[in-house]
């Protein structure tokens, strides 16, 4: 037994037994710790190779997308601007010469009043003044014997309320057109006005030279030698009496009517009370709906034609609206504003200032003062009020397709040297095929193809369109 040195007294001396396990046990943990360090460090010292393995780029894929069948319908995308509708001043003028004051006599609207085709709006000076859809301006009284598309416009207003022109040529002022403008006026409460008191002196004058040369032609005998001259003079007169007749009778004075693009319209200002002298502008009027004007680039716009189909996306609320393409502008810089337009006067029309707020600016996506060719877009019902003011997409369709084809996005798309255009099909093991195609129609980023040279290509096929 031996006793340690610091041990207590009464102490239990330690054996030599257990003295040589605890050596040991400590020699142990000693190696432990030094092998747990070595296992360690050599966890910390790698190879090259193992380096190189860990850091590299994770392997590259490919992105694929579907071959698809479907109608592909070309299309050109446009940025547009939503306005107001255009504003309509009636500036009424005398319509003879007899009227020396102008005043309201009788007023038949108030604001906030919805028009409609053929309405009486006001009385001045004793004269109607009335409205009726037409998209130019009546700039001249029309009368018989009167041409053109200002009277065929007139023609196709008073069949619309109810009045036909009968036999009488499109654009032609003929015993029709003189009928159906009476029976207006007569609709209306008024007596039609008519040419005049020229025109109907130069009837009786016309009429009394076809009865002289009648008398005179009876008075001679059959051999005389006037008698041929007398002949031609009364064939002569009775085509002068022909030509008075035609211009005489029923008329239309361009101060009683106020032609509107599109009906029904609304009275939105009356600047008179009755009794007291009108002067300047008489009513205001809104017409047509929202208007919409689309924005084309120069590479866009020779493609784009009046009467293709538009489709607006108001993209804040994901609504779409049917449309027509109506007219195809002039290259311009300048944003487009609502119009007013003055009818029945000189007085020039001032632009209302172009909608503001976010969104409105016409030129966006073409850079501050760049040139673009405006194109106006004609909803096929009217747009909803809370559109007023927004920029919009819209989508020109040039042509429609009718059947489907096999396409696949642009992307898909490859070129060699040659000229030669392929794809890419990848199947479901990951083996590549490259398939020759031609290209056809494309449309929103997809281009129909058909395979050549014996290749396959289907519905349902993954194409590479990128790395």
């Amino acid at each position: 037994m031996i006793r340690r040195k610091g041990d207590p007294e009464g102490a239990e001396p330690v054996s030599r037994a257990a003295r040589r396990q605890r050596v040991v046990l400590v020699v142990a943990v000693v190696s432990a710790v030094v092998s747990t360090g070595g296992l360690a460090a050599a966890t910390l010292v790698k190879s090259p190779a193992e380096r190189a393995a860990q850091t590299a780029p994770p392997p590259r894929t490919l992105l694929t997308a579907p071959v698809v069948s479907r109608v592909l319908s070309p299309s050109t995308a446009a940025r547009a601007a939503v306005y107001p509708p255009t504003q309509y001043n009636v500036l009424p003028t005398a319509a003879s010469a007899e009227v020396t004051q102008l005043y309201l006599s009788r007023l038949n609207v108030k604001p906030g009043d919805r028009l409609a085709a053929g309405q009486l709006l006001a009385e001045v000076s004793g004269q109607p003044l009335y409205v009726l859809k037409g998209a130019v301006p009546a700039y001249r009284d029309l009368k018989p014997g009167s041409s053109g598309p200002d009277v065929a416009e007139l023609q196709d207003a008073l069949r619309e309320v109810g009045h036909s022109s009968g036999s009488d040529r499109k654009g032609e002022f003929g015993p029709g057109t003189q009928r159906a403008v009476a029976e207006f006026y007569r609709a209306l409460g008024y007596q039609a006005p008519t040419t005049g008191k020229e025109t109907r002196q130069a009837v009786d004058t016309a009429k009394k030279a076809v009865e002289t040369d009648q008398r005179t032609l009876d008075s001679l005998p059959a051999q005389d030698p006037q008698l041929a001259a007398a002949k031609r003079r009364l064939a002569d007169d009775r085509e002068a009496l022909g030509r008075a007749e035609a211009a005489d009778g029923t008329m239309l004075p361009a101060a009683h009517v106020v032609f509107l693009p599109a009906l029904p319209a609304t009275v939105t200002a009356v600047n008179a009370s009755v009794g007291l002298p009108v002067s300047g502008t008489l009513l205001s009027i809104t017409g047509g709906g929202l208007a919409v004007t689309g924005q084309l680039t120069a590479a866009q716009a020779p493609a784009v034609k009046a009467g293709m189909p538009v489709e607006i996306l108001d993209e804040a609320t994901g609504r779409r609206y049917p449309a027509v393409v109506g007219e195809v502008g002039a290259p311009t810089s300048t944003a487009p504003a609502g119009r007013v337009v003055p009818i029945g006067g000189a007085a020039p029309a001032a632009q209302n200032p172009a909608p503001a707020g976010p969104g409105a600016n016409p030129n966006q996506g073409q850079g501050a003062g760049s040139s673009y060719t405006p194109v106006t877009v004609l909803p096929k019902d009217p747009l909803p009020a809370e559109l007023n003011g927004r920029n919009v997409r819209i989508t020109i369709v040039r042509e429609t397709a009718e059947q489907a084809v096999t396409a696949v996005p642009v992307t898909a798309i490859s070129t060699d040297a040659s000229g030669r255009t392929s794809v890419t099909v990848v199947a479901a093991d990951g083996q590549r095929t490259t398939v020759p195609v031609t290209t056809g129609v494309s449309a929103d980023g997809m281009v129909g193809v058909a395979p050549v040279d014996g290749g396959a290509l289907k519905a349902g096929d993954q194409v590479v369109v990128g790395r």
